[in-house]
């Protein structure tokens, strides 16, 4: 008899044996395949026998990936490059069934992928490059496609990008320096000193292509060194510093010349070897306002111990054709100014002694033909010799002016006027001799003093012809000036009431009578008898005459000697004298 419960227990225990069994685990597709179907009962996939024979698993029926992003691209030797970055339009995730992105190229900027356009696939998800011969400007797009073959809608279009050229396509020239890339050419590519200094343009080599130390006892000849500082040694203790615009160069000597155009108004230093400034060149620091200052200090005078002379010529606001000025004064204070002064500008020059703290100036001042000396007194000490130690010479006509005018107060006090004509306010004391003008008083010519003089003391004898008693050589008589002629002296008779007769004639015994006396009684015989005489002659004749005069006595009547002189002590003489003009003596005798 069967036990019922026995098989029951059996067959679930059987059961369960069966349930925890793989499923298909001992199937199999015997010349046969699999079909895979979606929801809509759509073919997908066929997995097994394949109708060509083949066994494999076949995807079917796909819809279409997304769009690739967009490439990039450039031009490459003998073509262009092309590459896609991984990711898809719009930030799109890539499907399971993604195989591949194709890359087409075309010469025209709107075209469609095609076959025809199909360059190269990039098969990896992480993206690539791809090389695309060409010899024309190349467009490129992309488009994805999945294992069922649907194909993505393609890219926007990049380019056109021109292909580099190979070797073969280069010509003589036809490499440029836009067509070589920054650092394209390196070192194993240059044979010692194949780049030469006509080579290499200005600034071309600045401070990062040169290492450290990389120029060492060359000529740098030209172009422009960049840099922060400069410094220059040659080991001798002579050196050239450049830092911030400032030129320090220094002397084996310890001298020094600093050019600062940095200051608040561009410099030139120079300082000895303990670094004291000895003086310096300024600009004015202007715009458009041409300058120097030369100066030198600082120097010490008594208390103040920063003197310096300066000389500043510079363009000026005030001053048409600007100045030129030489002074000392403090660098502390240039105000301050004590000592030698010069100025220039276009109308004056001016030497002077200033001292702006008392405010005394000592000037002489040079002007359109005109010199002025204000709060000064004149000195002329010459060397000896024979020209003037003092001379006024108008060599031109035309001076209506004085030639000398001295005043004080207001008030002329001494003139000289363009004819010589001179005029005192005050007396004239002269110890000396005044001649060669006339000396008016009281508007009266005194004429110009004695012309001639002659004197005997010695005895002479004369008869009853006429003997010559003195003589004077070479009398100058002025023409238009008047003379007096006089005659003094004793005289005596060997007999009595016999008179002696005495005369001044030119030249000789015979000659022009220019002064004829009365006859000198002698009423006894051998009695000295006193006589003086004179005349007024006038030159008229236009020209000045030159002449000897001759003194001259004879024994009047009655016969016998007559003397001049006659006895120890007692002189003859006869003299000339100026007296002033002609036109004051308009009836005196007239001499020729």
């Amino acid at each position: 008899m069967t036990d019922i419960g026995l098989e029951l227990a059996q067959l679930k225990k059987r059961l369960t044996a069966v349930e925890r069994q793989a499923r298909l685990s001992s199937a199999s597709l015997d010349d046969a395949a699999l079909v895979v179907r979606d929801s809509a009962g759509g073919l997908r996939a066929i997995v097994g026998q394949q109708g060509d024979g083949t066994t494999a698993v076949t995807v079917v029926n796909g819809g279409p990936p997304p769009a690739p992003s967009t490439p990039t691209a450039g031009p490459a030797l003998g073509g262009i490059a092309a590459g896609w970055d991984g990711t898809f339009a719009n930030g799109a995730i890539i499907p399971m069934d993604w195989a591949r992105v194709e890359v087409h190229a075309s010469p025209t900027a709107d075209f469609t992928p095609t076959t025809a356009t199909l360059q190269a696939t990039i098969e990896t998800a992480q993206g690539g490059i791809v090389y695309i011969p060409a010899t024309s400007p190349q467009y490129v797009r992309l488009l994805a496609r999945n294992t069922s073959g649907a194909a993505s809608v393609a890219t926007d279009t990049v380019g056109p990008y021109t292909p580099r050229p190979v070797a073969g396509d280069i010509g003589v020239g036809e490499i440029t320096a836009t067509l070589i890339a920054d650092g394209a050419v390196t070192t194993p590519k240059l044979f010692a000193n194949a780049v030469t200094t006509a080579k290499l343009s200005a600034g071309s080599v600045d401070a990062t292509a040169l290492k450290a130390d990389a120029i060492t006892g060359k000529t740098i000849t030209g172009g422009t060194i960049n840099g922060a500082e400069f410094h220059s040694d040659n080991g001798l203790n002579s050196l050239v510093d450049i830092a911030d615009g400032i030129i320090t160069t220094t002397a084996a000597n310890g001298w020094q010349v600093i050019i600062d155009p940095s200051n608040f108004v561009p410099v030139v230093y120079f300082l000895d070897n303990t670094g004291k400034e000895i003086g310096a060149i300024n600009a004015t620091g202007v715009t458009g306002l041409a300058g120097l200052l030369l100066s030198s200090g600082p120097i010490t005078d008594g208390a103040v111990t920063d003197y310096k002379w300066a000389t500043i010529m510079k363009d000026s606001s005030t001053t048409v054709g600007g100045v030129w000025q030489t002074r000392r004064l403090r660098d502390s204070d240039n105000a301050a100014s004590a000592g030698g002064y010069i100025h220039m500008d276009n109308n004056t020059a001016q030497f002077a002694v200033y001292n702006s703290a008392t405010a005394e100036q000592t000037l002489l001042q040079l002007e359109n033909h005109v010199a002025v000396f204000d709060d000064a007194r004149v000195f002329i000490s010459p060397i000896p010799g024979s020209a003037a130690a003092l001379s006024v010479d108008i060599p031109t006509a035309g001076q209506t002016g004085f030639l000398l005018y001295l005043r004080r107060e207001a008030s002329a006090k001494f003139t000289v006027d363009k004819d010589g004509n001179t005029a005192a306010l005050g007396g004239i004391t002269a110890t000396g001799s005044l001649t060669g003008a006339d000396l008016v008083v009281s508007g009266a010519s005194q004429g110009w003093g004695r012309v001639a003089f002659q004197a005997r003391s010695t005895a002479t004898t004369a008869g009853s012809t006429e003997a010559v008693a003195l003589t004077q050589t070479g009398v100058v008589l002025r023409t238009g000036r008047a003379y007096r002629v006089q005659v003094r002296g004793l005289a005596q008779a060997a007999t009595a009431a016999a008179g002696v007769r005495v005369r001044v004639r030119k030249t000789n015994t015979s000659g022009a009578v220019w002064l004829d006396t009365f006859t000198v009684a002698t009423p006894a015989a051998n009695t000295n008898v006193q006589y003086a005489n004179q005349q007024i002659i006038v030159n008229t004749t236009g020209s000045t005459i030159t002449t000897d005069l001759v003194m001259t006595w004879v024994t009047a009547s009655g016969g016998g000697n007559s003397f001049l002189n006659a006895g120890a002590g007692f002189y003859t003489a006869f003299e000339v004298t100026d007296i002033g003009a002609a036109t004051d003596f308009s009836t005196a005798q007239s001499v020729t």
